[in-house]
């Protein structure tokens, strides 16, 4: 999408994060909204793995503080998953193999993936997806990452690329070794974050920026949150980027896939909010 630098447009960024990730950054979002933010005000909501998940939300007009009750509940849909010292190694290679460049990153996560078709069952899989939309409509604003497993390229599905809402999101957050690639139209694709857990370098084209990203540390040779946020600034865009600070940190706990730690993490992200509510308002709301 391309506008002109001149106008107002806003771009929301939400990265991922495991199911901990995700109520953080309900939280957060349920905190701006208390405090005065429109979401609704975003020409594109960006979402990545989690993220993708909570943009549907967002861009749906979905009530934030109701999203963030529903988080404080044991969602009994949502297993427990973590990972192996064994995929923890194989993630370690395809950093080391690809190097600084994204779509070889992303075609060795593919690779990964393809070795471990199904970590859990797809049925599973499944219902955990249609446990946590909130909507099977696509948003126009609505924008989500996933790479090409075969090619590593990272590219944005929207309401145009064909596909359910639900086969988008799902394929988001297909984390190679942790949830099933995602086969549609002949295609095979994996979790968007692998190149980066934020992709905030995809609003490049909007010139008011509030990234929320649960993991903000680079990958590998890849760059962190912060250097997209940098990137942007220097691109004459404003830019704002929240991650957990270290009560949150505490709250989200080690492992992203854990849902007992979903409730603590949304209500860190709550309170975290009341921080640095006023600099986002003073730059979002401003027209």
């Amino acid at each position: 999408m391309n506008m002109q630098k001149s106008e107002i447009t806003r771009a929301l960024v939400l990265g991922g994060g495991g199911v901990t990730g995700m109520a953080w950054e309900i939280g957060v979002l349920c905190g701006l909204v208390e405090a005065g933010m429109n979401p609704q005000m975003a020409n594109a909501i960006i979402g990545t793995s989690a993220g993708a998940f909570v943009g549907a939300a967002v861009a749906s007009g979905y009530d934030m503080r109701r999203y963030y009750r529903q988080q404080l509940q044991i969602n009994a849909a949502e297993p427990a998953v973590h990972m192996s010292r064994e995929l923890y190694e194989e993630w370690i290679e395809a950093f080391r193999r690809g190097g600084s460049n994204r779509d070889k990153v992303g075609a060795e996560f593919g690779a990964i993936a393809l070795r471990h078709p199904e970590p859990v069952s797809a049925s599973l899989r499944r219902s955990v997806v249609d446990a946590r939309l909130v909507t099977q409509t696509w948003p126009s604003t609505l924008q989500v990452t996933a790479i090409h497993a075969a090619t590593g390229a990272l590219h944005l599905l929207d309401e145009f690329s064909g596909l359910s809402l639900s086969d988008a999101v799902s394929a988001s957050g297909a984390v190679p070794g942790i949830w099933p690639p995602v086969a549609l139209n002949g295609e095979i694709w994996i979790d968007g974050g692998m190149v980066s857990a934020a992709n905030a370098r995809m609003a490049q084209s909007y010139n008011r920026v509030v990234i929320l990203a649960p993991m903000p540390h680079g990958y590998g040779a890849i760059p962190g949150a912060a250097e997209d946020a940098a990137a942007l600034q220097a691109d004459g865009a404003q830019a704002v980027l929240v991650t957990p600070n270290p009560e949150s940190v505490n709250a989200i706990g080690a492992n992203p896939y854990d849902p007992e730690r979903a409730a603590a993490a949304a209500m860190a992200g709550r309170e975290q909010s009341r921080q640095i509510a006023s600099l986002i308002l003073e730059m979002w709301q401003l027209v």
